[in-house]
């Protein structure tokens, strides 16, 4: 016999199959009986009076990951209860929106033809402002993410000066993914925006992108307007010169640039490729099972030393050992095992006076295929799922940044593999490099673990040591790599990978 919260359940799925898995519901959706099951039985939590989002009750108090998931379909499903189409999201959400922002704003502003202009408040320190002005909502709109904002061009002449300080990566990323300003200039031609005409001509020639600054400023003197170039940034450009294809890979190389120096500037000195290459993998071997417990532990695996010695001591055996088979903490402890003995054989390369960039292109998805192969003769999961990126969007559990679309992500690792192989540093290639695999997400599961396993393979690339990130020092590891993702500042990453380097130096002698 069904139950009030079984039936509650099954009207609750059907509302999510018609907005096609969306995980917003409004009152309307459901009767009051089954919302106050619900939210009784922790499967609802209020939005705002109105609007639930749908959780699990196993949710931990102060959990941001479902609504963080769910932030931008909320916008959506609310302005389109509120508005149909008739709203449009401000010029610089919108200018964030089309460069592939990746991080969750604190503050949404809308103009509409009604709004109160106060602040809505929703959960964990965001915000909606909707203010009135039918005279400035923009009659052509672009659709991103199923929202209304303003078209591409539009935007970047819309945005105020201060944005280029403000959120000066985003700015240079928008200006330096344009190829062809011909619908730019139409844009200022047609809107008649002269002031932003200067500020787009001196941000480019600012940014040693000549071509575009003259380009722009000479068609827009053969239509009569008279520029006097103002340049909008203060800080030295990361993306000088040329232009690239999309924002994506302009994001990738504008992190690069901007962080780079930093790393240098704090990391000692790399001692160089090891004298003794036998001598380095024998230290790498002793750390082995620390290196192992810590990376896996991080990830919420309950291993033991034990455990982790069984897989390694071959003691493993899916086929005759139903237990082993089923224990998901023994196949990711042997998919552990199996990628480590395969990173030391990217070291031998890399010892051998090989590229660490292009070792890494060529060996790191054999690294994905080594830490998931035990699952696939577990029968967990098939082949097909070992090649290639993920297919769906992921989220990081409370962060504020949410990984790039799978849809770029072909381009994304083709730009960061190049910034790996053009780099020359290793302290850089190592903490760049695992700061932004991750920051891609590019595969479905295992990006921390493969993420240090790069971290150590470009350490050692330069002689440092093989460095532990320890289990203890999660939230601190977290919250760095939220610093950089987020608030663009890469120094408490650097340091805390210094500090486990030092601290691993006195575990490993």
């Amino acid at each position: 016999m069904a139950t009030p919260l079984n039936e509650a359940l099954d009207h609750l799925h059907g509302a999510i199959e018609k907005k096609n898995g969306i995980h917003i519901v409004h009152t309307s959706e459901l009767s009051r009986a089954d919302r106050e099951i619900l939210v009784l039985n922790h499967w609802l939590e209020e939005i705002i009076p109105g609007w639930y989002l749908i959780v699990r009750p196993d949710l931990a108090p102060g959990d941001t990951t479902a609504w963080y998931a769910n932030f931008w379909d909320f916008l959506r499903l609310y302005l389109e209860h509120l508005y149909d189409k008739n709203y449009c999201l401000s010029a610089e959400i919108s200018l964030d929106l089309h460069v592939g922002s990746t991080h969750i704003p604190e503050q949404v502003i809308i103009v509409a033809n009604s709004g109160s202009g106060k602040p809505l408040h929703l959960p964990f320190n965001t915000s909606l402002l909707v203010y009135a002005d039918p005279e400035r909502l923009p009659v052509k709109r672009a659709d991103v993410r199923g929202l209304q904002i303003m078209p591409f061009e539009y935007a970047l002449c819309k945005v105020s000066p201060s944005y280029f300080l403000k959120n000066r990566r985003e700015g240079e990323i928008a200006l330096q993914s344009i190829n062809d300003p011909g619908e730019l200039i139409r844009t200022i031609v047609e809107f008649q925006f002269k002031a932003a005409a200067n500020r787009i001509v001196g941000a480019y020639r600012f940014l040693a992108n000549t071509m575009m600054a003259d380009r722009i400023k000479n068609a827009l003197e053969s239509v009569g307007f008279s520029l006097q170039e103002t340049n909008p940034f203060t800080a030295e450009p990361a993306l000088r010169g040329r232009s690239f294809r999309s924002p994506y890979i302009a994001r990738i190389h504008a992190m690069w640039k901007e962080f780079r120096t930093v790393v240098i500037d704090n990391v000692p000195p790399a001692p160089g490729l090891p004298m003794d290459a036998g001598a380095y993998l024998q230290q790498v071997n002793a750390v082995y099972t620390q290196d192992a417990y810590n990376s896996l532990s991080i990830e919420g695996y309950q291993v033991t030393k034990e455990l982790i010695e069984k897989v390694k001591n071959a003691e493993w055996d899916p086929d005759g050992n139903a237990e082993d088979k089923q224990k998901q903490n023994t196949l990711a402890a042997r998919g552990y095992y199996e990628t480590f003995q395969q990173v030391k054989e990217s070291l031998k390369r890399i010892f051998n006076n090989e590229s660490p960039g292009f070792v890494l292109e060529q060996d790191l998805p054999v690294w994905f295929q080594r830490l998931f192969a035990p699952s696939v003769r577990a029968q967990i999961l098939t082949p097909v799922e070992l090649f290639g990126y993920r297919r769906h969007q992921v989220y990081i559990r409370n962060s504020r940044h949410t990984p790039p679309s799978s849809d770029y992500l072909g381009e994304l690792m083709a730009a960061f593999f190049q910034c790996m192989q053009e780099e020359e540093n290793a302290a850089v290639r190592a903490i760049l490099g695992h700061f932004l695999f991750v920051f891609i997400h590019p595969y479905m599961d295992g990006n921390g673990r493969i993420g240090r396993f790069l971290m150590n393979a470009m350490l050692a690339s330069g002689g440092y040591p093989w460095t532990i990130i320890h289990v203890e020092k999660r939230n601190q590891y977290f919250r760095a790599l939220e610093t950089a993702s987020v608030e663009a500042n890469i120094l408490p990453f650097t340091q805390f990978i210094i500090s486990e380097m030092m601290q691993t130096t006195g575990i490993s002698s």
